[in-house]
């Protein structure tokens, strides 16, 4: 079924969606229409073939703007003229602002140059207001523009009023500037919101590099990536990023696929095996056969899962605007009721009128316009210093219904570096098996050359006792022969011999020299009669591999595998006293990671998870939120990399520690931006303490109006009193915002 994408201006809040939805769902042909107000793109099913002009026009007609979708220039034009008129509303309303307030009576006929001051703004910079309350009105509602409008309109008016007659004091034209100016600058903060989304999807294509080698039947030629078909042969070298979804052909590498599957540790791949557009060989020669290109990649799927699961979520945020629709309604018809009655009772145009404006002006919704606003801008910078990004008002409301939190392994709750955690010589028995009974008929051993270890010989050689290698002994050959591999398990070799004390470049010098050690690409290390390596890379050198050998690296020495190495991704410090204060508090946790099952099993027993689940893919990931959730849990999801972009996108809430990359950033609720796991547990705390603030403020804002406007229509309250009282309401929700600031320091002292 065809489908069109156009970019959006004007929305501003959920009620401005349904009605470009509805709009565009009138055009004959089209299907179904789905707008996304974070994105600000219209995604239109059609049955039939429809000329983008139709849906252009059919947005227009209801009060917005559109044009075909191209991504980063229209997100950047946006953010380019929200800064713009900023900018200029502060350079007319600050002047206005310290005239009215510091400076009343300064200059002659002080009026005239407050109204040539606010003018600009009111009717100028505001202008996008006037589009998008005109769009609302037209079509039967009300939105925040409206009730803005209406505010400063009433406060401008009167003002003017009042300078044509002459009268140069008890003037409210700072009221209509400064509004204005709040507004422009919480939507400034909105489209740059907006930008680093869009550059955060754009940066996911990054991985995917735009020159790939193609094999033209004699040799590999440069060619675009978009050139790329489904079976053409691709070469892909050291420190290269695979361009496609493929099947290895010929060559042997390592992948570091931890950015599409979470897996920690680079997989070994040989022909025959499949690998992802996106991940990185870190080491070795692959020639693949394209399978899936472009959008039928695995990484393309995971960023259109999170463009369809990316919307909005929470009730809290569009909570004014569903009050300012029978709000501002219920101002204006109350303001003409007073209008009308007092100039019934005393037939006097200035009697009436004072008493209307005072009902607009008590009404003006400026403490609401910053209940809302002031609460995630003190909350948002007592988070920045506690080490946490909130990304919006929806994250907050649905903190406080979270029970269950997903955690990802990798880079979430571990140092997201290999570790060595054991060395098996040869003759241990694995954990829980029974040691192997020795065959009667087995063959006595063959004469073996002499070991490197100690100077001692083997078996075959009379002058003394065979004996065996000690583990140091096993790591240090190991360490010395894995100096030369840049692999993430070889370094983690390598850091454990170092951290023991032992003496590589002393082996080397006595037992092998450098020319002896041999790098075989994507597969091992050669010296002489020792090889280290993945259990295939022995076997293909033509060592005998026990099933009893399980671990990922294996060290042979003359024909027979003499140890395997074990690795884990160390926990974070603080890991297990964070995962007790978060059960603590109620929350059950659940560990799921990309990582394969024993290795999941073994880390949710260390730090203390019941309940776990391993070798999860992204798309398992999410069906696992899935699936709690219709259990009826409220899942958070944390986490970091691409591969858990689906499941931040699933979860009710989603947040991204600080090694998350610029995707699973920009799709998390919540980015923690430290290390330290226990900021997962203040975040929370804290998100619950902000959405209690913007409660709080929602209600002062409404007390204010609710109590003021009956004061106002029976006249006890004149427009500067009624100001006052405006400006009081805006001082109380700043003020209860600013407790914010100080949340969590008591606890510390």
């Amino acid at each position: 079924m065809p489908r069109q994408k156009l970019h959006i201006k004007g929305m501003t809040c959920a009620s401005c969606v349904r009605r470009v939805e509805k709009a565009l769902q009138r055009v004959p042909g089209v299907q179904q229409a789905i707008v996304n107000l974070a994105t600000e793109q219209a995604e239109v099913e059609l049955s039939e073939p429809v000329p983008p002009d139709a849906l252009i026009e059919a947005v227009r007609l209801a009060g917005y703007d559109a044009e075909p979708a191209i991504e980063s220039r229209m997100v950047q034009a946006d953010l380019q003229a929200a800064r713009l008129r900023l900018i200029l509303s502060l350079v007319f309303s600050l002047p206005v602002l310290v005239l009215s307030m510091f400076l009343p009576g300064v200059l002659p006929a002080q009026g005239w140059w407050l109204l040539a001051l606010t003018t600009p703004v009111q009717f100028g910079v505001a202008w996008p207001f006037y589009r998008a309350a005109f769009g609302a009105l037209r079509s039967g509602s009300a939105n925040m523009e409206v009730l803005i409008l209406t505010g400063t309109l009433a406060a401008y008016f009167y003002s003017l009023a009042l300078t044509l007659s002459g009268q140069h004091h008890h003037l409210y034209y700072e009221a209509s500037a400064i509004i204005i100016t709040l507004v422009l600058l919480g939507k400034y903060l909105e489209a740059r919101a907006k930008g680093r989304a869009r550059a955060a999807m754009e940066a996911l294509w990054a991985l995917v590099p735009q020159q790939v080698l193609r094999w033209n039947g004699s040799d590999y030629q440069p060619v675009p990536l978009a050139a790329v078909q489904p079976g053409d042969r691709l070469l892909v070298r050291t420190g290269d990023r695979i361009p496609v979804d493929g099947e290895v052909l010929d060559g042997r590498g390592w992948v570091d696929e931890s950015a599409i599957t979470g897996e920690s540790v680079p997989r070994e791949c040989l022909p025959g095996d499949s690998v992802l557009s996106g991940a990185l060989l870190t080491d070795g020669l692959l020639h693949l056969r394209a399978v899936a290109v472009g959008e039928q990649t695995a990484l393309a799927q995971i960023a259109r899962a999170v463009e369809a699961a990316q919307s909005q979520k929470g009730a809290i945020q569009r909570l004014a605007d569903r009050v300012a629709a029978g709000f501002v309604p219920i101002v204006m018809v109350i303001a003409v009721l007073t209008f009308v009655g007092w100039w019934w009772t005393t037939r006097s145009l200035p009697d009436a009128l004072i008493p209307a404006v005072s009902v607009l002006v008590i009404a003006c919704p400026c403490a609401l316009g910053l209940a809302v606003p002031i609460a995630l801008m003190t909350g948002t910078t007592r988070a920045a210093r506690m080490g946490i990004l909130l990304r919006g008002i929806e994250a907050l409301e649905r903190v406080r219904t979270v029970d269950t939190l997903v955690l990802d392994k990798t880079g979430t709750l571990t140092m997201g570096q290999p570790h060595l955690t054991r060395i098996r010589l040869e003759g241990e028995v694995l954990e829980g098996e029974a040691p192997a009974e020795p065959m009667e008929s087995e063959a006595p051993a063959e004469p073996r050359t002499p070991s490197p270890f100690t100077g001692r010989v083997g078996v075959g050689d009379n002058s003394e006792p065979s004996t065996e290698p000690n583990e140091n002994e096993v790591l240090q050959l190991a360490a010395m022969l894995e100096r030369a591999v840049r692999h993430p398990l070889a370094e983690a070799i390598v850091r454990e011999a170092e951290r023991r004390g032992l003496d590589l470049a002393q082996m080397a010098n006595d037992r092998w020299r450098i020319t002896d050690i041999t790098v075989i690409p994507g597969g091992g290390v050669r010296a002489g009669n020792a090889l280290i390596g993945s259990p295939r890379f022995l076997q293909e050198q033509g060592i005998a591999v026990g099933k009893e050998w399980r671990e990922p690296v294996l060290l042979a020495f003359d024909g027979r595998v003499i140890a395997g190495f074990e690795f884990e991704d160390e926990p974070l410090p603080e890991a297990q006293e964070t995962i007790r204060a978060l059960q603590a508090s109620g929350l059950h946790l659940v560990l799921c990671s990309g990582d394969h099952a024993g290795a999941v099993a073994a880390f949710a027993q260390r730090v203390g998870i019941q309940e776990w689940y391993g070798a999860q893919r992204p798309q398992e990931k999410a069906a696992l939120v899935a699936r709690l959730q219709a259990q009826g849990r409220r899942v958070a999801f944390v986490g970091d990399g691409i591969n858990d972009a689906p499941a931040l996108a699933q979860a009710d809430l989603s947040i991204a520690v600080s090694t998350a990359t610029a995707l699973a950033s920009e799709v998390a609720d919540m980015v923690l931006l430290n290390r330290d796991l226990r900021t997962l547990l203040a975040a929370l705390q804290l998100s619950r303490a902000i959405y209690g603030v913007i409660r709080q403020n929602l209600f002062f804002a409404f007390v204010y109006n609710t109590l003021g406007i009956p004061l106002a229509a029976a006249g006890k309250l004149n427009p500067l009193i009624a100001a006052l009282a405006m400006s009081l309401s805006s001082v109380s929700v700043i003020t209860n915002a600013l407790r914010l600031l100080r949340h969590g320091t008591s606890k510390k002292q």
